[in-house]
């Protein structure tokens, strides 16, 4: 990560029509824009979503107009199968808590017909500070009590950009807020139960299927809701998920009455939305690199 006063823009479709993995790689035409994102090397870079791909990829409609989060560009390499279009590797990425309507910023909706492009470093960092935190009164009204760590995101506002950047209780309360709470509904996905405690938090965490440790983003797609005990079981490769959401275990791997537990009909309880659903990148990184059983 680098502190620099340069920041840009990455223009990404909900359903791209490039090579995009959320959070980790953006797939980019190097013609047209080789010589801008070679300038956001090591800059904070914002990801927006336009109105057009907002259902499909080749859909005119259903976007967002908005700022969905942030990362910052690591490194460039050349896409192997396609000399003409690059990769940037992006790391920190982190997914916002509410999308930030183009309306909201000083950004103009003329200079987003490019894909790529740099803004104010003051204007990014405003944005991000919109993006992940909440409002006090928000809060009292749409939280419950003992949800997570709700006051490391209400005074997000007043932090430097770094903080947030590298302040892992802000990232772990944001990143079990958007998992948990908004996709999930505090269910676990390989159960379907809900448990909650006294106050009102779910019992469910939010497990990185890539970890942050093996540069794993802290976005949605790189998330999955598990009660506690699957959670350490996923970590340990007992259990994975195929790419169409098809429950993988290890043979002899979990107990019966674990076994039990997870849904009769083998299929994990994934969000409606697919934007939404663990990214096939993700899924395949951890059956290669921790599942113990065959995928």
């Amino acid at each position: 990560m680098n502190a620099s006063l340069k920041a840009g823009v990455l223009v990404t479709r909900r359903y791209p029509g490039y090579k995009d993995i959320p959070g980790l790689a953006y797939h980019y035409p190097k013609q047209q824009y080789q010589a801008t994102i070679e300038q956001l090397v090591g800059a904070l870079v914002l990801m927006y979503e336009p109105r057009r791909g907002g259902k499909s990829a080749d859909s005119k409609t259903g976007g967002r107009s908005a700022f969905t989060g942030f990362a910052f560009v690591e490194s460039l390499w050349d896409d192997p199968t396609d000399p003409t279009h690059g990769f940037a590797e992006l790391r920190y990425s982190m997914d916002f808590n509410a999308p930030v309507p183009l309306g909201k910023t000083h950004v103009s909706g003329n200079a987003l017909q490019t894909a790529i492009l740099q803004i104010p470093h003051e204007e990014a960092s405003r944005i991000v500070r919109v993006g992940i935190a909440v409002a006090a009164g928000v809060a009292g009204a749409e939280f419950r009590e003992g949800l997570s760590d709700i006051a490391e995101l209400i005074d997000v506002a007043t932090r430097p950009i770094e903080q947030i950047v590298r302040n892992q209780r802000v990232r772990d309360a944001s990143f079990h807020y958007r998992v948990v709470e908004k996709v999930y509904a505090g269910q676990c996905a390989l159960t379907g139960i809900r448990m909650t405690n006294g106050r009102g938090r779910a019992e469910t965490d939010a497990a990185h299927i890539r970890p942050v440790a093996n540069d794993g983003p802290d976005t949605i797609r790189n998330g999955i809701a598990l009660m506690k005990s699957l959670h350490w079981a996923f970590d340990r490769g007992l259990v994975s998920l195929a790419d169409d959401g098809k429950i993988l275990t290890v043979e002899r791997g979990l107990d019966a009455p674990v076994r039990g537990l997870l849904r009769a009909d083998g299929q994990a309880m994934l969000p409606r939305l697919a934007d939404e659903r663990p990214h096939p990148a993700f899924l395949a990184w951890h059956r290669k690199n921790v599942f113990k059983g065959a995928a």
